[in-house]
Protein backbone atom coordinates (compact mmCIF):
# COMPACT_ATOMS: atom_id res chain seq x y z
CA UNK A 1 0.00 0.00 0.00
CA UNK A 2 0.89 3.41 -1.18
CA UNK A 3 2.18 5.89 1.93
CA UNK A 4 -0.12 8.60 2.80
CA UNK A 5 -0.23 11.35 0.95
CA UNK A 6 -0.61 13.87 4.57
CA UNK A 7 -1.39 17.23 2.70
CA UNK A 8 -4.52 15.73 0.96
CA UNK A 9 -7.64 17.40 2.83
CA UNK A 10 -9.71 13.89 3.14
CA UNK A 11 -13.62 15.59 2.89
CA UNK A 12 -16.48 14.48 5.35
CA UNK A 13 -18.18 13.76 2.01
CA UNK A 14 -17.50 14.50 -2.14
CA UNK A 15 -21.09 14.61 -4.25
CA UNK A 16 -20.36 12.04 -7.36
CA UNK A 17 -19.94 14.39 -10.11
CA UNK A 18 -21.69 14.32 -13.43
CA UNK A 19 -20.34 13.70 -17.20
CA UNK A 20 -20.30 16.88 -18.38
CA UNK A 21 -21.31 15.68 -21.81
CA UNK A 22 -23.67 13.31 -20.43
CA UNK A 23 -25.08 16.40 -18.66
CA UNK A 24 -25.09 18.44 -21.78
CA UNK A 25 -27.18 16.03 -23.79
CA UNK A 26 -29.87 15.43 -21.32
CA UNK A 27 -30.37 19.25 -20.99
CA UNK A 28 -29.67 19.65 -24.51
CA UNK A 29 -33.43 17.28 -24.48
CA UNK A 30 -35.05 19.53 -22.07
CA UNK A 31 -33.98 23.01 -24.03
CA UNK A 32 -35.45 21.83 -27.68
CA UNK A 33 -38.19 20.51 -25.91
CA UNK A 34 -38.50 23.83 -24.31
CA UNK A 35 -40.05 22.29 -21.09
CA UNK A 36 -38.21 23.03 -18.05
CA UNK A 37 -40.70 22.09 -15.47
CA UNK A 38 -43.85 20.65 -14.52
CA UNK A 39 -43.59 17.02 -15.06
CA UNK A 40 -41.44 16.53 -18.34
CA UNK A 41 -39.29 13.57 -20.02
CA UNK A 42 -37.00 14.41 -17.86
CA UNK A 43 -38.47 14.19 -14.63
CA UNK A 44 -40.68 11.37 -15.92
CA UNK A 45 -37.73 9.26 -16.51
CA UNK A 46 -36.17 9.93 -13.26
CA UNK A 47 -38.87 9.19 -11.20
CA UNK A 48 -39.52 5.97 -12.67
CA UNK A 49 -35.96 4.95 -12.12
CA UNK A 50 -36.46 5.78 -8.62
CA UNK A 51 -39.95 3.76 -8.67
CA UNK A 52 -38.06 0.72 -9.95
CA UNK A 53 -35.32 0.92 -6.96
CA UNK A 54 -38.89 0.36 -4.77
CA UNK A 55 -40.77 -2.34 -4.22
CA UNK A 56 -43.34 -3.74 -6.33
CA UNK A 57 -46.60 -1.84 -4.27
CA UNK A 58 -44.82 1.40 -4.13
CA UNK A 59 -43.78 4.37 -5.94
CA UNK A 60 -41.29 7.15 -5.55
CA UNK A 61 -42.63 10.77 -6.46
CA UNK A 62 -40.05 13.46 -6.95
CA UNK A 63 -39.75 16.90 -4.85
CA UNK A 64 -37.74 20.04 -4.73
CA UNK A 65 -36.16 19.15 -1.89
CA UNK A 66 -35.55 16.64 1.09
CA UNK A 67 -37.44 19.08 3.52
CA UNK A 68 -40.12 19.64 0.85
CA UNK A 69 -40.66 15.59 0.78
CA UNK A 70 -40.96 15.93 4.30
CA UNK A 71 -43.74 18.11 4.15
CA UNK A 72 -45.55 16.74 1.46
CA UNK A 73 -45.78 13.53 3.11
CA UNK A 74 -47.15 14.85 6.68
CA UNK A 75 -49.99 16.35 4.09
CA UNK A 76 -50.81 13.41 2.53
CA UNK A 77 -52.23 12.26 5.86
CA UNK A 78 -54.57 15.35 6.01
CA UNK A 79 -53.54 16.02 9.69
CA UNK A 80 -55.77 18.37 11.72
CA UNK A 81 -53.26 21.89 11.80
CA UNK A 82 -52.18 22.16 15.38
CA UNK A 83 -52.13 19.02 15.98
CA UNK A 84 -49.14 17.00 17.41
CA UNK A 85 -46.17 14.69 15.86
CA UNK A 86 -44.06 12.89 17.92
CA UNK A 87 -40.12 12.85 16.48
CA UNK A 88 -37.15 12.08 17.46
CA UNK A 89 -34.63 15.38 19.04
CA UNK A 90 -31.46 13.51 17.28
CA UNK A 91 -31.57 14.39 13.78
CA UNK A 92 -31.27 17.02 11.46
CA UNK A 93 -33.03 20.48 11.71
CA UNK A 94 -35.50 19.89 8.76
CA UNK A 95 -37.40 16.88 10.61
CA UNK A 96 -38.92 19.51 13.14
CA UNK A 97 -38.94 22.61 10.52
CA UNK A 98 -40.92 20.59 8.37
CA UNK A 99 -43.59 19.66 11.27
CA UNK A 100 -43.42 22.88 11.93
CA UNK A 101 -44.03 24.79 8.70
CA UNK A 102 -46.77 21.81 7.91
CA UNK A 103 -48.46 23.86 10.68
CA UNK A 104 -48.09 21.49 13.64
CA UNK A 105 -46.64 20.85 16.77
CA UNK A 106 -43.40 18.72 17.16
CA UNK A 107 -42.90 16.65 20.12
CA UNK A 108 -39.67 15.01 21.26
CA UNK A 109 -39.39 11.57 22.54
CA UNK A 110 -36.10 9.74 23.23
CA UNK A 111 -34.11 7.69 21.21
CA UNK A 112 -32.97 3.59 22.02
CA UNK A 113 -29.22 3.51 23.66
CA UNK A 114 -28.28 1.15 20.78
CA UNK A 115 -29.47 1.95 17.37
CA UNK A 116 -30.09 5.78 17.82
CA UNK A 117 -33.25 5.93 16.24
CA UNK A 118 -37.09 7.13 18.23
CA UNK A 119 -37.48 4.69 20.99
CA UNK A 120 -41.28 2.81 20.50
CA UNK A 121 -41.72 2.99 24.56
CA UNK A 122 -40.86 7.04 24.63
CA UNK A 123 -43.42 7.13 21.23
CA UNK A 124 -46.22 5.92 23.40
CA UNK A 125 -45.31 7.53 26.69
CA UNK A 126 -45.49 11.08 24.87
CA UNK A 127 -49.01 10.20 22.89
CA UNK A 128 -51.92 12.73 23.59
CA UNK A 129 -55.84 12.94 22.69
CA UNK A 130 -53.86 16.04 20.36
CA UNK A 131 -51.46 13.33 18.38
CA UNK A 132 -52.29 12.96 14.86
CA UNK A 133 -48.38 11.29 13.57
CA UNK A 134 -45.40 9.50 14.41
CA UNK A 135 -42.35 11.11 12.20
CA UNK A 136 -39.17 9.03 12.87
CA UNK A 137 -35.94 8.72 11.28
CA UNK A 138 -33.57 6.00 9.84
CA UNK A 139 -30.39 7.78 11.97
CA UNK A 140 -27.21 7.45 10.25
CA UNK A 141 -29.23 4.87 7.68
CA UNK A 142 -30.05 2.78 10.82
CA UNK A 143 -33.37 1.55 10.32
CA UNK A 144 -35.93 2.53 13.22
CA UNK A 145 -38.02 -0.72 14.68
CA UNK A 146 -40.67 -0.72 12.24
CA UNK A 147 -42.53 -3.41 13.41
CA UNK A 148 -42.80 -1.61 16.62
CA UNK A 149 -43.97 1.89 15.16
CA UNK A 150 -46.23 -0.11 12.76
CA UNK A 151 -48.23 -1.39 15.44
CA UNK A 152 -48.44 1.75 17.77
CA UNK A 153 -49.58 3.93 14.51
CA UNK A 154 -52.29 1.01 13.91
CA UNK A 155 -53.68 1.33 17.33
CA UNK A 156 -53.49 4.97 18.16
CA UNK A 157 -55.06 5.60 14.74
CA UNK A 158 -51.76 7.90 13.79
CA UNK A 159 -50.32 8.79 10.35
CA UNK A 160 -46.96 7.02 10.16
CA UNK A 161 -44.01 9.26 8.16
CA UNK A 162 -40.41 8.18 7.74
CA UNK A 163 -37.78 10.92 7.94
CA UNK A 164 -35.53 8.44 5.17
CA UNK A 165 -32.90 11.28 4.33
CA UNK A 166 -30.42 9.49 5.80
CA UNK A 167 -31.14 5.89 4.21
CA UNK A 168 -30.40 5.25 0.55
CA UNK A 169 -30.24 2.26 -1.03
CA UNK A 170 -30.98 0.58 2.51
CA UNK A 171 -33.03 -2.53 2.93
CA UNK A 172 -34.96 -4.01 5.96
CA UNK A 173 -36.28 -7.32 6.23
CA UNK A 174 -35.77 -7.51 2.21
CA UNK A 175 -37.64 -5.14 1.63
CA UNK A 176 -36.59 -1.35 0.60
CA UNK A 177 -37.40 0.96 3.55
CA UNK A 178 -39.29 3.22 1.62
CA UNK A 179 -42.23 -0.09 1.72
CA UNK A 180 -42.36 1.16 5.98
CA UNK A 181 -44.98 3.41 6.76
CA UNK A 182 -47.44 5.76 4.92
CA UNK A 183 -45.02 7.48 3.10
CA UNK A 184 -41.09 7.59 3.58
CA UNK A 185 -39.22 10.90 2.27
CA UNK A 186 -35.78 10.93 1.19
CA UNK A 187 -33.45 14.15 -0.09
CA UNK A 188 -31.56 14.06 -3.56
CA UNK A 189 -29.31 16.96 -1.83
CA UNK A 190 -25.75 17.57 -3.24
CA UNK A 191 -24.62 15.69 0.24
CA UNK A 192 -26.33 12.36 -0.34
CA UNK A 193 -25.31 9.05 -2.15
CA UNK A 194 -27.18 9.91 -5.35
CA UNK A 195 -28.20 13.60 -5.81
CA UNK A 196 -30.07 16.33 -8.03
CA UNK A 197 -28.40 19.29 -6.42
CA UNK A 198 -31.21 19.90 -4.55
CA UNK A 199 -33.81 17.89 -4.32
CA UNK A 200 -36.32 14.62 -2.77
CA UNK A 201 -38.66 12.35 -3.49
CA UNK A 202 -41.63 10.21 -1.40
CA UNK A 203 -42.09 6.85 -1.36
CA UNK A 204 -45.99 6.00 -1.33
CA UNK A 205 -48.00 2.53 -2.00
CA UNK A 206 -48.75 3.56 -5.59
CA UNK A 207 -52.74 3.95 -5.11
CA UNK A 208 -51.47 6.97 -3.50
CA UNK A 209 -49.14 8.55 -5.74
CA UNK A 210 -51.73 10.42 -8.00
CA UNK A 211 -52.55 12.45 -4.79
CA UNK A 212 -49.25 13.39 -3.65
CA UNK A 213 -48.48 14.65 -7.30
CA UNK A 214 -51.18 16.26 -7.43
CA UNK A 215 -50.17 17.90 -3.90
CA UNK A 216 -47.03 19.04 -5.04
CA UNK A 217 -48.29 20.63 -7.78
CA UNK A 218 -51.19 23.81 -6.08
CA UNK A 219 -53.95 20.82 -5.52
CA UNK A 220 -54.59 20.86 -9.35
CA UNK A 221 -56.82 18.31 -11.49
CA UNK A 222 -56.96 19.25 -15.20
CA UNK A 223 -55.72 22.49 -14.20
CA UNK A 224 -58.68 23.11 -11.63
CA UNK A 225 -57.28 23.21 -7.59
CA UNK A 226 -59.60 20.19 -6.15
CA UNK A 227 -57.22 20.35 -3.38
CA UNK A 228 -54.62 21.38 -1.06
CA UNK A 229 -51.35 21.66 -2.30
CA UNK A 230 -48.40 24.15 -3.09
CA UNK A 231 -45.33 24.48 -5.61
CA UNK A 232 -42.96 21.15 -4.29
CA UNK A 233 -41.88 19.86 -8.25
CA UNK A 234 -38.57 19.06 -8.99
CA UNK A 235 -37.07 20.85 -12.38
CA UNK A 236 -36.18 19.34 -15.34
CA UNK A 237 -32.25 20.49 -15.42
CA UNK A 238 -32.24 18.78 -11.52
CA UNK A 239 -33.66 15.54 -12.75
CA UNK A 240 -30.69 15.51 -16.00
CA UNK A 241 -28.55 15.84 -13.20
CA UNK A 242 -29.83 12.95 -11.36
CA UNK A 243 -30.41 10.88 -14.10
CA UNK A 244 -26.85 12.20 -15.61
CA UNK A 245 -25.25 10.27 -11.85
CA UNK A 246 -27.66 7.26 -12.28
CA UNK A 247 -25.22 5.34 -14.43
CA UNK A 248 -22.13 5.92 -11.87
CA UNK A 249 -24.37 5.10 -9.18
CA UNK A 250 -23.72 1.20 -9.07
CA UNK A 251 -19.91 1.96 -8.77
CA UNK A 252 -20.12 4.93 -5.86
CA UNK A 253 -22.36 2.29 -3.52
CA UNK A 254 -19.41 -0.70 -4.48
CA UNK A 255 -16.39 1.81 -3.13
CA UNK A 256 -18.63 3.04 -0.73
CA UNK A 257 -19.06 -0.80 0.36
CA UNK A 258 -15.54 -1.50 -0.04
CA UNK A 259 -14.91 1.80 2.35
CA UNK A 260 -17.20 0.32 5.07
CA UNK A 261 -15.10 -3.06 5.06
CA UNK A 262 -11.37 -1.14 5.62
CA UNK A 263 -13.01 1.16 7.84
CA UNK A 264 -14.07 -1.78 10.11
CA UNK A 265 -10.85 -3.70 9.58
CA UNK A 266 -8.62 -0.75 10.12
CA UNK A 267 -10.92 0.50 13.32
CA UNK A 268 -12.20 -2.64 15.14
CA UNK A 269 -11.17 -3.58 18.15
CA UNK A 270 -9.72 -0.32 19.35
CA UNK A 271 -10.22 -0.47 23.14
CA UNK A 272 -12.93 2.39 24.15
CA UNK A 273 -13.99 2.71 20.58
CA UNK A 274 -17.45 1.50 19.28
CA UNK A 275 -18.39 1.09 15.36
CA UNK A 276 -21.88 2.08 15.07
CA UNK A 277 -23.81 -1.15 14.32
CA UNK A 278 -27.05 -1.39 12.43
CA UNK A 279 -30.21 -3.26 13.09
CA UNK A 280 -30.36 -7.15 12.27
CA UNK A 281 -31.89 -8.12 9.02
CA UNK A 282 -30.77 -4.89 7.82
CA UNK A 283 -28.50 -3.78 5.06
CA UNK A 284 -25.29 -1.55 5.95
CA UNK A 285 -25.54 2.24 5.72
CA UNK A 286 -23.66 3.49 2.70
CA UNK A 287 -24.69 7.20 3.68
CA UNK A 288 -22.77 7.71 7.02
CA UNK A 289 -19.88 5.63 8.95
CA UNK A 290 -20.46 6.27 12.62
CA UNK A 291 -17.94 5.85 15.75
CA UNK A 292 -19.05 5.89 19.61
CA UNK A 293 -16.88 7.02 22.14
CA UNK A 294 -16.77 9.17 25.38
CA UNK A 295 -17.76 13.04 24.62
CA UNK A 296 -14.04 14.09 25.68
CA UNK A 297 -12.44 11.49 23.71
CA UNK A 298 -15.05 12.35 20.99
CA UNK A 299 -14.10 16.24 21.27
CA UNK A 300 -9.88 15.21 20.95
CA UNK A 301 -10.23 13.42 18.08
CA UNK A 302 -12.35 15.36 16.37
CA UNK A 303 -9.85 18.07 16.60
CA UNK A 304 -6.58 15.61 16.17
CA UNK A 305 -8.13 14.81 12.94
CA UNK A 306 -8.96 18.03 11.59
CA UNK A 307 -5.45 19.12 12.25
CA UNK A 308 -4.36 16.18 10.12
CA UNK A 309 -6.58 17.88 7.39
CA UNK A 310 -9.11 15.05 7.84
CA UNK A 311 -12.97 16.79 8.33
CA UNK A 312 -15.41 14.67 10.16
CA UNK A 313 -18.95 15.80 11.68
CA UNK A 314 -18.46 15.77 15.36
CA UNK A 315 -22.58 15.63 15.93
CA UNK A 316 -26.20 16.39 15.23
CA UNK A 317 -27.51 19.24 17.84
CA UNK A 318 -30.50 18.25 19.80
CA UNK A 319 -33.30 20.04 17.94
CA UNK A 320 -34.90 21.01 21.38
CA UNK A 321 -33.82 23.27 24.57
CA UNK A 322 -32.65 26.31 25.01
CA UNK A 323 -31.09 27.77 21.69
CA UNK A 324 -33.17 26.12 19.87
CA UNK A 325 -36.40 26.61 18.01
CA UNK A 326 -38.48 25.17 20.75
CA UNK A 327 -36.64 25.88 23.80
CA UNK A 328 -39.10 25.14 26.12
CA UNK A 329 -39.66 21.73 24.86
CA UNK A 330 -38.56 18.69 26.89
CA UNK A 331 -38.02 15.34 25.91
CA UNK A 332 -40.34 12.79 26.84
CA UNK A 333 -38.80 9.31 27.84
CA UNK A 334 -40.14 5.92 28.63
CA UNK A 335 -39.66 5.49 32.10
CA UNK A 336 -40.00 9.13 32.99
CA UNK A 337 -36.03 9.76 33.99
CA UNK A 338 -33.59 11.78 32.27
CA UNK A 339 -33.42 11.83 28.68
CA UNK A 340 -30.85 9.90 26.71
CA UNK A 341 -30.21 11.63 23.27
CA UNK A 342 -28.23 14.30 24.67
CA UNK A 343 -26.01 12.28 26.03
CA UNK A 344 -26.02 9.76 23.36
CA UNK A 345 -25.96 12.20 20.34
CA UNK A 346 -22.73 13.60 22.15
CA UNK A 347 -20.72 10.16 21.28
CA UNK A 348 -21.19 10.05 17.53
CA UNK A 349 -18.37 11.31 15.10
CA UNK A 350 -18.80 10.61 11.53
CA UNK A 351 -15.54 9.84 9.47
CA UNK A 352 -15.49 10.94 5.57
CA UNK A 353 -17.68 8.16 3.49
CA UNK A 354 -18.03 8.76 -0.07
CA UNK A 355 -16.38 6.91 -3.20
CA UNK A 356 -13.14 9.46 -3.44
CA UNK A 357 -11.75 7.55 -0.15
CA UNK A 358 -8.47 5.45 -1.00
CA UNK A 359 -7.17 2.74 1.16
CA UNK A 360 -4.10 5.15 1.63
CA UNK A 361 -6.39 7.42 3.76
CA UNK A 362 -7.95 4.95 5.31
CA UNK A 363 -4.54 3.95 7.01
CA UNK A 364 -4.15 7.74 7.55
CA UNK A 365 -7.38 8.09 9.46
CA UNK A 366 -6.91 5.14 11.62
CA UNK A 367 -3.11 6.19 12.36
CA UNK A 368 -5.05 9.36 13.82
CA UNK A 369 -7.59 7.76 15.51
CA UNK A 370 -5.48 5.20 17.17
CA UNK A 371 -3.18 7.79 18.27
CA UNK A 372 -5.87 9.66 20.07
CA UNK A 373 -7.16 6.17 21.44
CA UNK A 374 -4.30 5.12 23.31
Amino acid sequence: MAEPDLRRIITIGAPMSPDPVRLAELMAEAIAANWFSNGGALHMQLEQALTRREAASDAASLTSSGTMALMLALGLGNLPLGSEVITTPLSFAATAQAIAWSGLRPVFADVDAEMLTLCPRAVQAAITPRTSAILPVHFLGVPCDVAAMAEIAKQHGLWLVYDAAHAFDVSFGGQPLGHYGDAAAFSLHATKILHTGEGGYVVTRRGQAQAFRRMRNFGLEAGKPVGMGLNGKLSELQAALGLTLLPDLASELQARAALRRSYDAALGGIPGLRLHATRAEASDSLGYYALRLAPDLRARLHVALAESRIIARDHFPILCGQGTPWPDASIVTAEGGPALAPSLGAQVLCLPMHGRVTASDVKRIAVVVRSVMQ
